[in-house]
């Protein structure tokens, strides 16, 4: 029997996500998830004006316009919740599937 694959968030850190909080919720991703879930910061997701934006490859899940009051939803959409409505309502459906096509090719990894 093979070890579950660990639980990830990835989160936008780049330029546009930074002016608009992701350092906020990156620290409150970290604290409302604890240690079972790995938070990692990712490059960019090419939608700047939807963010931050937060990616949660296991769900195959994109949320849009994350704020730190959001973290104990998105660890909850992490253990199987469905993600509200209002957090994906941003969302562009062609970045969507690049997205991901992103976490199907195995190509998402933290940043370095």
């Amino acid at each position: 029997m093979s070890a579950a694959q660990p639980s990830e968030i990835y989160i936008c850190n780049n330029t546009d996500c930074r002016s608009r909080g992701a350092d906020r919720v990156l620290a409150a991703l970290r604290e409302a998830c604890g240690a079972a879930v790995q938070v990692h910061t990712y490059m960019c997701f090419s939608a700047c004006n939807s963010g931050p934006n937060v990616v949660i490859p296991q769900r195959r899940c994109w949320l849009s316009s994350v704020t730190p009051e959001d973290a104990a939803i998105v660890c909850a959409v992490v253990a199987g919740a469905e993600p509200p409505a209002r957090l994906r309502e941003k969302n562009d459906a062609d970045l969507e599937a690049l997205i991901l096509g992103i976490i199907d090719a195995g190509l998402l990894a933290p940043e370095q």
